[in-house]
């Protein structure tokens, strides 16, 4: 059985980033985010940066190839 390793350099990255990463739209990430597609960090106020758990991200992604 093959097994798969995911190499993340940061646990968290801003919704900024993760646009930059992926090359998706502003909508398209709200969208998945609302879906649950994307999971993040819950925000302490209402003001504070959107913080993408890009640890989790992975592991569905991961999932989702088997």
């Amino acid at each position: 059985m093959a097994t798969l390793q995911i190499a993340i350099d940061a646990p968290i990255c801003t919704k900024k980033e993760f646009l930059r990463r992926t090359g998706m739209s502003s909508s398209t990430f709200d969208r998945q985010k609302d879906l649950g597609n994307i999971p993040v960090v819950p925000k302490q106020d209402t003001k504070g940066l959107i913080m993408v758990n890009m640890v989790k991200y992975m592991e569905k992604l991961a999932a989702q190839q088997v």
